[in-house]
């Protein structure tokens, strides 16, 4: 048996709880800043809701809720798929590609932002 890191107990998921934290975290931060945005600012035109993500500051905020949202959702579905998948064979098969499916919608999402500020 492993021994355990004085300073840091180790239990089977302890890192897989501890990243869902910090992504929930990083997570809420960045929707209440987004919220707290979007009612400021009142009724936006679709030219005038692309300049407002286009400014470096909120594209990338825009951005990195993108990659943390995803990354929490993934976490949020692999902890769902463990605990309801009845057959065991079956659920790293399920974890991978529903790590895919989310890499994929991160991507595709990082893509649109990179293209909103011309980044693309």
């Amino acid at each position: 048996m492993a021994h355990p890191s004085a300073r840091h107990p180790r239990e089977p998921g302890y890192g897989h709880w501890r990243w869902q934290r910090i992504s929930a975290i990083i997570t809420l931060i960045l929707m209440v800043y987004f919220t707290y945005l979007m009612a400021s600012l009142g009724p936006l035109s679709y030219p005038e809701a692309l300049s407002f993500v286009a400014t470096p500051h909120q594209g990338i905020a825009l951005g990195l809720l993108v990659i943390v949202g995803m990354f929490h959702a993934a976490l949020g579905v692999q902890v769902i798929i463990e605990d309801y998948v009845p057959l065991t064979s079956g659920r790293l098969a399920l974890v991978i590609m529903a790590r895919g499916v989310f890499a994929i919608a991160s991507l595709l999402g990082l893509i649109a932002v990179s293209h909103i500020m011309g980044w693309v």
